[in-house]
């Protein structure tokens, strides 16, 4: 384990995706094998079947070391029609209920250009001045949200000239926004 940078068992499983009481077991000789090998493995950027059966070299034989993989980092990818299948490396640890969502156009908002991925909270809340995520009539866009006196919401963009526009339901808005990756800014 240290071998592969992991100083804990505890930063493993979380790398890993699986519980540490699994990597307890394998480290004590409970478990000689654990349908989470490949898991770890990739974790750890090592070769399975050297982890598993003991066969090969920890390096896989290969050149090059093997690409580690933190599932601590991965964030589903989802669209106008639900999740994708598909899942993007972020730069830090998200709750595994955070969802990512690329923008296909330009939203209003300065921060969230076309090409933007946006990691999206479903479970909270917005907040007053939050950017949220928004699915209206079929089409994903990010807007600042505001809180009204009686409970409700608006919506707004960056241009002033644009009136805020009221939440029709609330489950138009996906959810407040986290974090933003924008690939490259034109100028």
């Amino acid at each position: 384990m240290a071998d592969t940078g992991f100083d804990s068992q505890t930063r493993l499983a979380r790398a890993a995706g699986v519980e540490q009481s699994v990597i307890s077991k394998i480290i004590a000789g409970a478990s000689k094998t654990s349908k989470h090998s490949s898991k770890l493995a990739a974790a750890m950027g090592i070769s399975a079947d050297w982890l598993i059966n003991g066969a090969g070299t920890m390096q896989g034989g290969i050149d090059s070391p093997l690409q580690r993989i933190d599932v601590s980092k991965l964030v589903k990818v989802f669209d106008e029609k639900g999740d994708t299948g598909e899942a993007i490396t972020w730069i830090s640890e998200v709750p595994e209920h955070y969802r990512a969502y690329i923008m296909k156009r330009n939203t209003g908002i300065a921060q969230a250009p076309a090409g933007t991925v946006v990691v999206v909270n479903p479970n909270r809340s917005p907040s007053t001045n939050d950017l949220v995520v928004t699915l209206i009539s079929g089409t994903l866009s990010v807007f600042r949200y505001h809180l009204s006196g009686d409970g409700g919401g608006f919506l707004s963009v960056d241009d002033t000239r644009i009136p805020v526009t009221p939440v029709r339901s609330e489950s138009d808005i996906v959810g407040p926004v986290e974090q933003i990756f924008i690939p490259a800014l034109s100028k």
